[in-house]
């Protein structure tokens, strides 16, 4: 008997996308029990809580003090009765963990690994293989610096390794742990490499100066940063790769269907948007347009 051909790119896509929309529809029956966990205000999570709300909109959503043992009461008594509990960011992801009721799904979280709380975690990056097919195509990329910190983000970097692998490129690690280290391994990086990677790390991207140093430092180079949070195309990284906010939010309902009590189960979103920051493209010579840009700022 002649092997089964393999399924295209393409044909895989459908296939994942039918089978998401399965679990989808389940989750939407098994989500009207559900409880919506995240810290008040417009922080950086609030637009995928708004999305997540819009797909659950019979959810009850509960804002945290910041207070972990009176967040932790809290919760415990909003989650009687309730089977999946949706948690969005870290703080509210250990409020939820602390309080071992019902089943978390987490969004907004960089590092699973960081926090203790079993669960599913939706990924913050988009899907790897689709992140590195996009550095092989528009951007000629065949040997990439990612920029973290270590005690952060060391099982993310591995990640992006084995993903970078896979797909034909050459991840470089540059490991940031002090200011020395990010001048010295910057100024190192770049001369050997087509691109540098930025891990969503409060080290690197969340540091006004360390970013503003390393998009300098690449600007000169004339290679682009990307980053993966839709901000950081306004603060001067060449390109954000990003995992669509709705389809998180699917993901993330989906997730539901198939709850995890033990352990940590980590899903990645399959759709990913491409925004370019036009100046910041211009300065190193590429073209936001040639670079498929679905947004410009």
């Amino acid at each position: 008997m002649s092997p089964r051909p393999a399924l295209s790119v393409a044909a895989r896509r459908v296939v994942a996308l039918t089978a998401s929309l399965v679990l989808l529809w389940r989750g939407l029956q098994a989500a009207p029990g559900a409880l919506i966990v995240r810290m008040p205000g417009r922080g950086p999570t609030a637009p995928l809580s708004a999305a997540l709300s819009e797909k659950l909109a019979s959810a009850r959503v509960v804002e945290l003090s910041g207070d972990l043992p009176a967040d932790t009461a809290r919760i415990s008594r909003e989650t009687r009765g309730v089977t999946v509990l949706f948690a969005i960011g870290p703080d509210a992801t250990d409020a939820a963990g602390e309080a071992r009721g019902p089943a978390v799904v987490s969004l907004g979280v960089a590092n699973p690994a960081q926090l203790k709380t079993p669960g599913t975690y939706v990924s913050i990056y988009p899907n790897l293989d689709r992140v590195f097919e996009y550095l092989k195509t528009s951007l000629k990329a065949t040997r990439v610096g990612l920029v973290f910190s270590p005690a952060r983000n060391r099982e993310i970097g591995l990640q992006f390794l084995k993903a970078g692998s896979a797909q034909g490129v050459t991840v470089v690690p540059v490991t940031i742990g002090s200011s020395g280290d990010l001048v010295r391994e910057i100024k190192g990086a770049l001369p050997k490499v087509d691109a540098l990677l930025l891990a969503v790390d409060r080290d690197v991207i969340f540091d006004q100066r360390n970013l503003e140093f390393i998009v300098g430092e690449a600007r000169q180079a004339r290679k682009p940063t990307i980053g993966f949070l839709e901000e950081l195309a306004g603060l001067g990284v060449t390109i954000a790769l990003v995992a669509p906010l709705d389809q998180m939010a699917a993901v993330a309902v989906a997730a539901a269907a198939q709850p995890v009590t033990l352990g940590k189960k980590r899903v990645e979103v399959d759709g990913m948007a491409v925004v370019v920051s036009r100046k910041a493209a211009t300065d190193i010579g590429l073209n936001g347009e040639a670079l498929g840009a679905q947004k410009l700022q």
